[in-house]
């Protein structure tokens, strides 16, 4: 009976260490996690999944500029190309120098082109080849021109 009672306290006192090793070692999700998190699931091809993940991350970090450009990414992905387009301008509001602005103003351009407004089509790629002149990102600089010749000569 001892010994039952010994066993016990032993695998008692086993589970409560960890129990207590998981708390501790539980991590709450920052917004860099939900961002990760969402670029995987929308990599999977789970959009819907992958925008609530990014509006988590922006619920926690609303200046992740990062997260506003995989945001409208989603969106456009599911066909809401009016939130992707606000997505990618809040984005670039935010802080106009951050790295990823000439891709959101590339995107913009793009969803305008599918959507036969070519005048924003041009201001943005336009606005997109002065962001990649800026950045030095001289390849940037030559795709938006290919595209901007392609919009110009649509017209």
């Amino acid at each position: 009976m001892k010994k039952f009672q010994l066993l016990s306290l032993l695998f008692l006192g086993f589970l409560a260490m960890v129990f207590w090793r998981v708390s501790v070692m539980e991590k709450t999700m920052d917004a860099e996690d939900y961002l990760s998190l969402g670029i995987e699931k929308g990599s999977q091809g789970m959009h819907d999944e992958a925008i609530n993940l990014f509006k988590q991350a922006l619920t926690i970090n609303p200046d992740l500029v990062p997260a506003y450009l995989a945001l409208g990414n989603a969106y456009g992905n599911t066909r809401n190309y009016k939130n992707s387009i606000n997505a990618y301008k809040e984005g670039i509001q935010l802080n106009p120098r951050h790295k990823d602005v000439p891709r959101m103003e590339m995107n913009i351009a793009w969803i305008s082109h599918v959507a036969h407004d070519d005048e924003t089509a041009i201001l943005y790629t336009k606005k997109a080849i002065q962001s990649y002149t800026d950045r030095n990102d001289y390849k940037g600089v030559a795709e938006a021109g290919f595209r901007l010749r392609m919009f110009e000569n649509k017209k």
